[in-house]
């Protein structure tokens, strides 16, 4: 299941209480000291203000945004990632790699099929099940 900008933007909101908790404990410890009830309101405050703009700004984005690749799409841009990357193998890309990155997988009921990553909203490397990766070098 593909997560879309309205799974995120909920849980923004639903989260907002124990960030703003952790923002709190935070700057106490920044401080040095216990914080205020009334700073704890103005933390809590702030965020909510900051969530609520997020939230807003995702929202009205364009509805493309959360769109899936067609099959000719996904093998285009693979097929770019072929020509003009290096094939590596199993090991092409790093466990502390795969934090930053977001997977799309192959749009097909192949069960092992295809897998691109995107970095920074780039795509960087294509991955095949049984031969490994093939990645873009900078």
């Amino acid at each position: 299941m593909k997560m879309t900008i309205k799974e995120i933007t909920e849980a923004m909101t639903s989260s907002h209480d124990g960030y703003a908790e952790l923002v709190a404990d935070s700057v106490s410890f920044s401080l040095s000291r216990p914080l205020t009830h009334e700073e704890h309101d103005q933390i809590y405050n702030i965020i909510e203000c900051a969530i609520s703009e997020a939230v807003k700004t995702l929202q009205t984005s364009e509805p493309e945004a959360d769109q899936l690749l067609t099959l000719e799409q996904f093998s285009d841009l693979a097929d770019y990632l072929y020509r003009c990357g290096q094939f590596c193998g199993p090991g092409g890309i790093q466990g502390q790699d795969f934090q930053s990155l977001i997977v799309i997988d192959e749009p097909t009921e192949e069960p092992e099929g295809r897998k691109i990553f995107i970095r920074d909203g780039y795509p960087i490397a294509v991955y095949d099940f049984d031969t490994g990766y093939t990645v873009l070098r900078t």
